[in-house]
Parts: C-alpha cells; structure tokens; sequence
C-alpha cells in the first residue's frame, strides 16, 4: 500500500465510525423512548388495577335475583 491507499483507508474508517456512531445515537433515542413509554403503560396499568379493586371490593345494591326472600 502506498500513502495515497492509506489515505482512502483512513477516510473510509473515519465515515464508517462516523455512520455507526450516528446509528448508536438514535438507536439509544429511540430505547430510551420506549423506555419511557412503557413505564408510563405500567403506571396506567397499576392505576386500573388499583381502580378494578376499589371498584370490586365496594358493597353491590342487591338486584331482584339476589333477593331470595
């Protein structure tokens, strides 16, 4: 390999560091992203979970089917 080679060689690894850096970057956006978003999915799902107990645990008004008397 002669200089002019060499050159060529170390442009080339300078792009292909540079496109993978950039291809890092917004693949860790985009996991940080979802991150967030399925944190905030569990917060809604423990929120309806909690709403589903209170909901279930309140005393039912006896409807004409439950009255056996």
């Amino acid at each position: 390999m002669d200089e002019q080679d060499y050159k060529y060689l170390i442009s080339s690894y300078q792009q292909k560091g540079f496109d993978l850096l950039s291809q890092l970057i917004a693949t860790e956006a985009r996991v940080k992203k979802l991150t967030d978003l399925v944190e905030t999915l569990n917060k809604k799902v423990i929120e309806q979970q909690e709403e589903l107990n209170k909901l279930s645990t309140k005393t039912r008004k006896p409807t004409q089917k439950d009255d056996f008397s």
